[in-house]
């Protein structure tokens, strides 16, 4: 079972490489030991923080490159059209760290939905702008949402929610499951253990092997009980292997789930 206690994330960057990554385990990189639960606490905020910063960073820093080398959007089309299936058009939908705003672009464009996109980069936010100058892109942290309650039919995390320190995973689909109308649903990807040997850790960019993220690895059993407990059912499970040329050594976990 994992610790909950721990705070942790995983990266929606699917340029990882499976040539000698770094498996650092949580418990070497932030091992301490504390003299009672106030200093525990103390410290969570700032891994947090830590988090939050290496996200920002490393995307600051992979951002010209980004769009041209990550592939996982190709070689994930078919879950993502089979989700967008879902909606009927005007519908209005969430994408939740969009990125350079791709795929955001797509949806507004080829099945004519009404698409708000966010992401926690300000140079991913530009140049999404950039490239694509109607679409209505918000720098926001998505464990903080600002939209009213009920505003959207659907939320679209691609390789996003895995940015979330583990502790924050529960508020954070609680605020998705705010900002969602009754009966709307919810995609997420995820990367996904392949062994028990699989740890969380510091993985570089393949292309920039200098830029390394974190990344948190979910199961199947421990994204169903988050979504239980934030008042979602899950009606759809996917996978598939990871590209090993171009992606972290770990399974993509595709999860539809509806309020």
């Amino acid at each position: 079972e994992k610790d909950l206690a721990k705070p942790r994330l995983i990266s929606r960057a699917e340029e990882g490489s499976g040539e000698e990554s770094a498996r650092a385990s949580l418990s070497d990189f932030y091992a301490a030991d504390f003299e009672n639960k106030e200093k525990d606490d103390k410290l969570e905020v700032i891994m947090e923080d830590e988090t939050t910063k290496n996200v920002e960073s490393a995307y600051s820093n992979i951002v010209q490159d980004y769009e041209a080398k990550v592939k996982s959007h190709d070689l994930d089309h078919r879950y993502i059209e089979k989700f967008l299936s879902l909606f009927n058009p005007k519908q209005k939908v969430l994408d939740i760290g969009a990125g350079t705003g791709t795929i955001s672009n797509e949806m507004q464009d080829n099945h004519r939905l009404d698409v708000t996109a966010i992401d926690l980069s300000r140079e991913m936010v530009d140049l999404a702008k950039k490239n694509y100058p109607d679409l209505k892109i918000i720098q926001m942290d998505l464990r903080k949402l600002e939209f009213p309650d009920n505003t959207f039919d659907g939320a679209f995390a691609n390789y996003s929610l895995i940015h979330v320190a583990e502790a924050d995973i529960p508020s954070t689909l609680n605020e998705i499951a705010r900002v969602l109308k009754s009966g709307g649903y919810l995609y997420l990807a995820l990367q996904e253990p392949i062994t028990q040997m699989d740890k969380d850790g510091y993985y570089p960019v393949v292309y920039k092997k200098e830029v390394k993220m974190f990344i948190n690895l979910f199961t199947e059993s421990d994204m169903r009980g988050y979504l239980k407990n934030a008042g979602f059912m899950v009606v759809n499970i996917n996978r598939r292997p990871p590209e090993k040329e171009t992606e972290f050594p770990f399974n993509k976990l595709f999860v539809f789930a509806q309020k």
